[in-house]
């Protein structure tokens, strides 16, 4: 007796953004240690092994809902003639997303999240932390700074501003971000 092959099951758009709807929701509302695969389920109308079958854990949900995301957050540096014009304008946009209250909240989550799941660190580094770094890093190599010195700088500009947000929370005066920035650009001696 020939036994049916069974097609996959497609995604429904419908329940994949009811699913993601209720977690980027839920994660506002409790945060990611008190967000559960039962809430969303609820929340969502969907049963909780049509999550399981799509995302095979929380954190692999929540990854995905971060970097839906952070199209928001992932703009390229400027390109006019003035490089510490444009990093800076960059760092305040930067700032400016990540003290509202979504971005905030998101960068929090991608932080604990982050640190709780290699899987899920790795794919936040590679969609959000490595984009955002690539893009200050890109510029200053455009401008005529070496590998390292562009690697470096990227790496003071992000994780200067990251820092002092994820530490001052909303609070952080997005003005500082430009202060940052030049601090670092004064210090690699861009002309």
């Amino acid at each position: 007796m020939a036994t049916a092959v069974t097609a996959p099951r497609r995604r429904s758009e419908k329940s994949r953004r009811a699913i993601v709807t209720a977690t980027r929701d839920l994660l506002l509302d409790r945060g990611f240690d008190k967000l559960t695969i039962e809430a969303v389920a609820a929340r969502a109308g969907v049963g909780k092994q049509t999550i399981y079958r799509w995302w095979p854990s929380r954190h692999a949900l929540v990854a995905d809902v971060i970097l839906e995301d952070a199209d928001r957050i992932l703009r390229p540096v400027g390109t006019t003639t003035d490089v510490i014009a444009d990093i800076c304008a960059w760092a305040l946009d930067l700032a400016t997303a990540l003290t509202t209250a979504r971005g905030h909240a998101m960068l929090r989550i991608l932080t604990t999240a982050g640190m709780e799941h290699p899987d899920t660190a790795a794919r936040l580094n590679a969609g959000f932390s490595t984009p955002l770094h690539d893009s200050v890093r890109g510029r200053l190599l455009a401008h005529g700074c070496d590998e390292d010195t562009a690697r470096d700088g990227a790496d003071a500009i992000v994780g200067g501003i990251v820092y002092a947000v994820l530490t001052e929370g909303r609070a952080f005066p997005r003005r500082r971000a430009e202060s940052i920035t030049r601090t670092v650009l004064g210090g690699l001696r861009l002309t």
